[in-house]
This record gives structure tokens, sequence and C-alpha cells, in this order.
């Protein structure tokens, strides 16, 4: 059987944390490389086309490496 494959989400993580060496100023979307000044860019960012064309490009292309696993392990 294949391997549980991990969720990409619209939605941002439940707590806003600083990330290291960044400070307060440091919130970042990896899937899109976005910088977020404050909470309501990053809500504004998750909840625009942007990150939801990216998160279901993400999530196609986790679909696709899973198909493609399968096939090679037959």
């Amino acid at each position: 059987s294949a391997p549980p494959t991990t969720q990409t989400t619209d939605t941002p993580p439940p707590s806003w944390q600083p990330l290291a060496n960044h400070g307060e100023a440091g919130k970042y979307c990896c899937l899109c490389g976005a910088w977020f000044n404050n909470p309501l860019m990053a809500q504004q960012h998750y909840e625009g086309k942007k990150h939801k064309r990216n998160a279901a490009r993400a999530r196609l292309l986790e679909q696709l490496a899973g198909s493609l696993d399968a096939n090679e392990s037959t």
C-alpha cells in the first residue's frame, strides 16, 4: 500500500508564530515564497488566488508523485 500523503492546506497555521531570526516580521508562506508583516496580510494571502492556485498545484503534484510511486513498485 502507498504511504500516507501529507495534505497541503489552503489555510494558514493555527497560531501566528514568528520564525527564528526574523522576529515578529518573519512570517512566511513557503508554498508561495511570500513574507508577511502582520496577521492580516497573512490572512489575505492565504485566502487569495495565488495561494489557492499554488496549493492546488502542490496537491496535484503530490497525487502524481504518489501514482508514479505506486506504478514503479508494481
